[in-house]
Order: structure tokens, then C-alpha cells, then sequence
């Protein structure tokens, strides 16, 4: 059962800007594939009378090779890009119809809303829905006894609508799911088609290395023990003691005090974020620890992104190996925001709790024939603040409201972090199986809030 807030990432695609991707990959296939005939002849009509001969046969080959697999790598890759994008639209289509019943319902109950807790008249129709359908408790019974003829009055209709826009968010989040698992896995074997273009003589080594600019000394991950990298984050709301409340500010205190306890008790699958703001709001500014493991448990996006790190450390491994001989090192990443991956979390815990966080690997590695093994470790990193003008993904509550509080020093911004472990062992050349790997399960009492969104 979806609602609106867990859908919001499919809102934001662009499928468009995907099907462009997927286009040029096609494109790239077919100039490629122009090459081969010319490549196929070259067989046929130029004959060696040399002692390189021979050597001139075993390029030729090479090059035809290299030629296909390029060829076969873009196509097997413009194909998934182009079914995921089309998984997209009709995601969204779904996201939309979701959306109009969502709507409906909104104008259907909004006079019995208006007549509930705070509490209620601030959640979104769904939840509002959710909440009038059926009695939880004594306290529920005596505010509903007054609109109940009401609510039985709506009942069908709210319930219709109710069901059509859950049951339309539930469909696009598992087809858009299903497309980008399928369509990374199917980005996974082009990969492997793909030539990696390494030099392996020791000429070619020797032209490499002698050549500024032709080896890649940028890479992601670098030698050395874990090292924690030198981050600077925003800070809008600095603590300003010159700041004199307004009796306008004591309300909003009292406000989102109030719906912090409201929320505590109706949205217990907020507990992470809660404890969060909560935390924000006692004042200490203490670092908090942040239980990662479960973030990646329960949002795609960031199971996505710690999948992918672990992949290209997997890469960088490989890279190192081949570039130092070392069969056993440690090696850090340097860190990357994951919006800039376009992973921001998904669900509406997460976003609170994490948002867009600061992520880096350090890795233990050892190379035993053909075989690596790497043991590493995830780590997240942010601070808990808001940020002028932005507003929180869920409710649209401005974040100035709570960055208010921190600039009078009733509240308090702090700095997050967290990490999880996975060990994978893989033949060199390919993929790492990322799905036996599993950590401990620490179940912090708070996770962090780390992108500068609102916490409502």
C-alpha cells in the first residue's frame, strides 16, 4: 500500500531524456556496425608477403573482435535503456491516474477533515482516509462519534477512490521496479561485451606509460589506508545571538512540537526521521550514528547506490591490480553526493533521514590468482540542517520554519554518519555477486537527515 510521497521519484523521471539515451546508444551500434564490412574485406584483399604476416593476421582478427563486441555491447544496452524508459511513461500514466482519485478523495472528505486532529487535517487524503475508515482507539471514537452519519455517507465513494489511488501508486512502483532491475542486469552483460582495451604487452605498456595523458590516473579509488575525506557542508541557519524571538516563533515552536508528537504516535513508519528531528530539536548538536544497514534494506535508491559503489570499487580493484601488481592492498573511494547519481531515497523515512548524503568506500583487497576478494565498507556521511528556500518532498512545509530554530539556538544542526560491510569475491573480469553479502543488523535508534530537506 503506496502513497503519494513514495511515488514522487517516479513523478520527477524523465523518460524522455532516457529514450534519448537509449537512441544514441542505437545510433553508436549502427556506425559501428558500417565498420565491419570493410573491416570483413580487408581479409580478403591485402595479403602479407612478411614475417609480420602473421601478426598482422592476429590484429586483424583482434580488431574485428574488438569491433563486435562494441557493436553487440550498444545494442544489448540501447535496447534496455529504451524498455526502461517506456516503463517509465507508463509508470507515470499510473502515477497520474493515482493522483486525479487522490484528488477526488481530497474534495470528497475534506469537510469531515476539517473537523478532525491536527494530526489528521495535516496528512495528505490517503492517510486522512486510512485514518476515518476505522476506529482505532477510544480517543479515535469520541472525534469521529460526531461526523460518523458523514463518514458512512462517503464510505463507498472514499473507498473507491482510496483503492484506485494506493492500488495505481502500488502498480507504478512495481513496474518501474521491475524495469530498472531488469534493465540494469541487461546493462550488466553489455558490459561484459564490451572490449576493455587493455594493453598486456610489454610494448604497449611501455608507449602507455610514456605517453602523458594516455593512463587514467583520475580513478575513483586510490591506494592507501581508509581515509576519511576533508567535507564541507551548507549551514543556511548559522546561530545568530543577536536573535530575538517573535511571539510568531513561540507559535511555531508550539507547532511543530505538537506534530512531532502527533506524528510519533500516527506515523510509526517515520520512527527514523522522527528520532532524527527530534534529536535537532533537544538542542546538543551531538553527532549521530545512522543505521545504514536498514536504509538499504528498505529504499531502492539506496540499495541502488551502495550496489553501484560496490561495483565500481569491484572496477577499481581490477584497475589497480593490473596497474601496481600489488596482490593485496586497501584502497579508499573518493566520496559523491547521490543525487548526483540520481539516487536520492525514495521512501518518505529515508528521505527525511538521509537525503542527499555524501557517500565513499575503503575496501581490503586480496588477489589470489584469478580470484579477488575484497571486503568493504560503505560509509555515509552529511549533516542534519535545513536549507533556505528548499521545502520538505513529502508535505511541501518550508524548511525556513525549522531553520528558524536553529538560528535563534533552539535548536541545533549536527553531523550524521553511518556504514555497512559486504565482503564479495569474484573472477577478475567479472561482476561481483552483491546479493550474499549482508551486515549486522544494529538497528540504531535514529538514522540522520543529511540532504538539508525539512523534517516536518
Amino acid at each position: 500500500m503506496a502513497y503519494r510521497d513514495a511515488v514522487r521519484y517516479i513523478e520527477a523521471m524523465k523518460p524522455g531524456y532516457v529514450d534519448a539515451v537509449a537512441e544514441e546508444c542505437l545510433r553508436t551500434k549502427k556506425v559501428i556496425r558500417a565498420v565491419s564490412p570493410t573491416l570483413d574485406g580487408l581479409r580478403s584483399r591485402v595479403e602479407w608477403s612478411s614475417d609480420a604476416a602473421d601478426l598482422y593476421e592476429q590484429r586483424l582478427r583482434e580488431t574485428i573482435d574488438l569491433v563486435d563486441g562494441l557493436h553487440d555491447g550498444f545494442d544489448k544496452a540501447g535496447a534496455a535503456i529504451a524498455e526502461y524508459a517506456e516503463a517509465q511513461t507508463r509508470a507515470q500514466a499510473l502515477v497520474a491516474d493515482g493522483v486525479a482519485a487522490e484528488d477526488h478523495l481530497r474534495a470528497l472528505i475534506a469537510p469531515i477533515v476539517a473537523t478532525q486532529s491536527l494530526v489528521v487535517r495535516l496528512s495528505d487524503p490517503l492517510r486522512a482516509w486510512n485514518d476515518l475508515r476505522v476506529t482505532t482507539g477510544a480517543t479515535d471514537w469520541l472525534i469521529e462519534l460526531g461526523v460518523q452519519d458523514e463518514i458512512d455517507m462517503v464510505r463507498a465513494d472514499a473507498e473507491r477512490l482510496w483503492q484506485t489511488a494506493t492500488g495505481a501508486y502500488d502498480d507504478a512502483i512495481r513496474i518501474e521496479t521491475e524495469a530498472r532491475t531488469d534493465a540494469l542486469a541487461l546493462l550488466a552483460a553489455a558490459y561484459r561485451l564490451l572490449p576493455d582495451f587493455l594493453a598486456n604487452s610489454t610494448l604497449s605498456a611501455k608507449i602507455v606509460d610514456g605517453t602523458p595523458g594516455l593512463r587514467d590516473t583520475r580513478g575513483k579509488y586510490h591506494i592507501g589506508p581508509p581515509t576519511a575525506p576533508d567535507l564541507t557542508f551548507d549551514s543556511d541557519f548559522p546561530h545568530d545571538p543577536n536573535a530575538t524571538a517573535t511571539p510568531a516563533d513561540y507559535a511555531s515552536w508550539n507547532k511543530w512540537q505538537a506534530m512531532l508528537r502527533g506524528a510519533q504516535t500516527a506515523r510509526p513508519d517515520l520512527d527514523d526521521a522522527l528520532d532524527l528531528y527530534a534529536h535537532y530539536r533537544d538542542g546538543t548538536g551531538t553527532d549521530r550514528r545512522v543505521d545504514f544497514e536498514e536504509g538499504y534494506r528498505e529504499d531502492p535508491n539506496i540499495r541502488s547506490a551502495v550496489d553501484n559503489e560496490i561495483a565500481t570499487a569491484q572496477r577499481e580493484a581490477e584497475r589497480l591490480y593490473r596497474e601496481t601488481g600489488q596482490t593485496a592492498f586497501q584502497m579508499t573511494g573518493k566520496p559523491a553526493m547521490v543525487d548526483s547519481m540520481g539516487l536520492y531515497p525514495t521512501t518518505e523515512n529515508w528521505q527525511k533521514s538521509l537525503g542527499d548524503f555524501a557517500m565513499y568506500g575503503t575496501s581490503d583487497v586480496v588477489v589470489d590468482g584469478d580470484q579477488i576478494t575484497m571486503k568493504i565498507k560503505v560509509h555515509a556521511e552529511d549533516v542534519y540542517n535545513f536549507n533556505r528556500g528548499a521545502a520538505d518532498i513529502a508535505t511541501g512545509e518550508p524548511d525556513n520554519d525549522n531553520g528558524r530554530f536553529s538560528t535563534l539556538g533552539w535548536a541545533k544542526e549536527f553531523r550524521t554518519h553511518g556504514d555497512l560491510e559486504r565482503t564479495v569475491t569474484w573472477t577478475i573480469g567479472e561482476s561481483p555477486d552483491l546479493s550474499g553479502g549482508t551486515g549486522p543488523d544494529r538497528h540504531a535508534p535514529g538514522e540522520d537527515r543529511a540532504d538539508g530537506r525539512s523534517d516536518g
